[in-house]
């Protein structure tokens, strides 16, 4: 049976967040009252820069008032999460128990979900919930999460645009096949239609970046603007070329065991497969 620890933070936010409001604090007193009370990073680098937490604070504190009543009622759901993560494993065919932790913490409302592990057998999810949790962004992560086990890799930061790609790929296509699979209707996201106007160009101007590894790229191709200026690029290449992969007749536990040090390389083999499908149909 997995293991699953399940904790929150929500307490520790509304202590700091009730008196910061109480007292009116100014920014500053706000950000020391933040770091007695909550300090939680939202930072996957570790990075302690009191300066970008303030601003972070100061970006997102006005929001709260909107998000605090969700904030207050959340309460995770320990067998709905148990059964995703039973239905991702099988999906992956990933066999062995499971040893993991999440942690529901509020973030700053542009906070992402994150991993971070302990050695190669136990791995943290973070996941905020300053905003609405959704059950197939829940998924999405709960899939990062065994595909970095599957892979014994103790770290699960991305290596490349080309790691991006495909980890991104596997994660979304494996949710999607979760929530179907549960007869739940599987919401479209409004970045992935605006993408899908210029496929072609998208994956054209992301193959040149596909080595990269420079914090520039891996924030541009994915929160940021790519090449092409559209937003998250990589992981709408990544759900491109896994959907490709997937009508070829691949299954997404073949697709996961690809060994890291050939990911790059099956990336871009697989990127131009698909833009000569896509011309020789054109044409």
């Amino acid at each position: 049976m997995d293991i699953i620890k399940i904790t929150h933070l929500k307490d520790e936010f509304l202590a700091f967040y009730n008196q910061a409001v109480t007292s009116k604090a100014h920014p500053d007193e706000r950000f020391k009252l933040w770091k007695q009370l909550y300090g939680f990073s939202v930072t996957q680098s570790g990075n302690q820069d009191d300066q970008l937490s303030k601003d972070m604070l100061d970006h997102a504190f006005p929001q709260y008032a909107y998000a605090v009543d969700r904030i207050e009622h959340f309460e995770p759901n320990h067998e709905e999460i148990a059964t995703l993560l039973a239905a991702v494993k099988e999906e992956l065919n990933y066999l062995p128990t499971v040893h993991m932790s999440i942690v529901f913490f509020v973030g700053n409302f542009e906070s992402d979900p994150f991993l971070q592990t302990d050695d190669v057998d136990h791995i943290t999810l973070y996941y905020p919930i300053e905003k609405d949790l959704k059950q197939l962004d829940l998924a999405k992560e709960l899939a990062r999460a065994i595909y970095c086990l599957k892979l014994g890799d103790s770290s699960p930061f991305a290596k490349s645009i080309a790691h991006i790609t495909l980890q991104e790929g596997i994660a979304l296509h494996t949710a999607e096949k979760v929530n179907t699979s549960f007869a739940l209707s599987v919401p479209s996201y409004s970045w992935m239609n605006v993408c899908k106007q210029e496929p072609n160009r998208i994956m054209i101007n992301l193959l040149p970046h596909i080595k990269r590894n420079d914090y520039e790229a891996l924030y541009s191709f994915t929160k940021g603007r790519g090449a092409s200026g559209f937003f998250n690029e990589a992981i709408f290449v990544g759900w491109v070329a896994v959907k490709h992969l997937l009508n070829q007749g691949k299954t997404l536990s073949e697709l996961a065991a690809i060994p890291e040090e050939k990911v790059t390389a099956f990336i871009e083999q697989t990127l131009y497969n698909v833009l000569d499908t896509a011309y020789f149909a054109q044409s």
